[in-house]
């Protein structure tokens, strides 16, 4: 199962898995150093951190949002 963290509270982080589920877990059970926006795997509540799907997300997020106010395709 993959998900990505969407924030921290507290001592859990609210992550998002697929299907747009949002489950809390908490830190303890997550690798150290984990950020918002990275992607993590798991199976039987166990959860490792998925550097290539955190890469893949960053770099498609990267650059203007052409859907935003004042940003058009053309000035990308």
């Amino acid at each position: 199962m993959k998900g990505i963290i969407d924030r921290f509270e507290g001592d859990y982080a609210v992550v998002e898995f697929e299907g747009r589920k949002m489950v809390d877990i908490h830190k303890k059970d997550l690798p150290a150093g984990l950020k918002e926006g990275d992607a993590i795997r798991g199976t039987d509540g166990a959860y490792v951190f998925d550097e290539v799907e955190t890469e893949r997300i960053r770099k498609e997020t990267k650059g203007p949002c052409i859907t935003c106010p004042g940003q058009r395709p053309e000035s990308r």
